[in-house]
């Protein structure tokens, strides 16, 4: 056999060997507590709500955005909110001052067994992200400057030098 040739089959192998994990990761969804999380998101917004799987990880990620808020205590978003405030879900928020508009993202993570199907049965993690956008013209909630910092950057600029 030649070199090519066993280089061929190796790689073939690979790939195989990757859809096959591949398959098992898709196998994540179909767990319950995926479509539980999935469906906690009201009728109206599934359309809008993404759905994937981690490349290389045991996670399911579940996102959507909404904009165009009054507020962050606008009803839409508190009512969803509500819907992963419990403790099987551990929540975060980060806020984001960028533009005019306030953005903050709400993810809550949730650890579940992994069902049968997948990767004998490994817990799958599930990833619930929600971006919230507020109107940059509302006049309930927006981005106020509260101070300034000055920093000095040194760079080094470098270049290769052969004799």
């Amino acid at each position: 056999m030649s070199a090519f040739t066993k280089q061929v089959a190796y790689a073939a192998n690979s790939l195989r060997a990757e859809a096959k994990r591949t398959l098992s990761r898709a196998a994540m969804l179909k767990n319950p507590a995926v479509k539980a999380a999935f469906e906690a998101f009201p009728l109206s917004m599934r359309k809008h709500v993404s759905l994937s799987v981690g490349g290389y990880s045991n996670t399911v990620y579940i996102r959507t955005t909404m904009r165009n808020l009054d507020s962050f205590k606008d009803a839409k978003l508190t009512k969803l909110l509500e819907r992963f405030m419990g403790d099987d879900w551990k929540a975060a928020v980060s806020e984001y001052t960028y533009n005019d508009a306030p953005n903050k993202d709400f993810t809550f993570t949730k650890k579940v067994p992994g069902h049968g199907i997948h990767a004998q049965g490994e817990p799958v993690e599930i990833l619930a992200t929600i971006y919230a956008y507020v109107k940059s013209d509302s006049p309930l909630c927006r981005v106020v400057v509260t101070g300034v910092t000055e920093r000095m950057v040194r760079e080094e600029t470098k270049e290769i030098v052969c004799a």
